[in-house]
């Protein structure tokens, strides 16, 4: 893609971005083009036509992908309600939106979480999707310990115990805390398979080594 000329790559970026944009997918870039051309074409191009018309994850999973990444950085808002919708318009499902924001919960934690609640809500509403929210869990949480611990044993191949060990000396507490919630309520949720799950932490998890 390197050695591709403009007329290679903008095209397939336009196209991408009208996959993903729907119905006004060019109202933001021309509006970009009103102050930079040069910029306006860019956006077209590295992002949409080298970035995400890559083969390798399905186009769901990509724009899965960019909204964990915006819902990490946390001000770029307008970007986060675009690829929401982008997300659904590429084929995937409201309950899958849903369920990453239980996984954002756990990671980035509640603050960024909850402002993205409200964005989440307005695509729905402006889409006048028939979503049904999700039914509360039953029970008395009991059972999210063993959950959360057969879980981590999965991801650490069986080494749990040695997970909470780097606790232990310090602050046991938080040890099992993060057993219970992270792992026993939020990773051990059905709606949205392990994958994308795992891609999400690791983005998440990436960015935060690099600030």
């Amino acid at each position: 893609m390197a050695s591709e000329t403009h007329e290679d790559r903008f095209p397939r970026g336009l196209e991408m971005l009208r996959r993903i944009g729907g119905e006004n997918f060019d109202g933001p870039i021309n509006a970009l083009a009103e102050t930079s051309a040069d910029l306006s074409r860019f956006t077209v191009e590295y992002p949409y036509g080298d970035v995400l018309s890559r083969p390798g994850l399905d186009l769901p999973l990509r724009q899965l992908c960019t909204v964990s990444m915006l819902l990490a950085d946390g001000s770029a808002q307008p970007q986060l309600k675009f690829h929401i919708a982008g997300f659904l318009n590429a084929g995937g499902t409201p309950e899958a939106i849903v369920e990453l924001l239980f996984v954002s919960v756990a990671v980035l934690g509640f603050p960024a979480t909850v402002n993205a609640v409200g964005i989440v809500r307005s695509v729905f509403a402006e889409r006048e999707l028939a979503f049904q929210p999700i039914k509360p869990a039953t029970g008395d949480g009991a059972g999210r310990g063993w959950a959360g611990r057969e879980m981590l044993e999965r991801l650490v191949a069986g080494d749990a115990q040695g997970y909470f060990d780097r606790f232990a000396g310090t602050a046991p507490d938080l040890a099992q805390l993060s057993i219970d919630f992270g792992f026993g309520e939020a990773l051990a949720r059905d709606g949205l398979d392990h994958k994308a799950k795992l891609l999400a932490i690791t983005i998440w998890l990436s960015r935060s080594r690099s600030t």
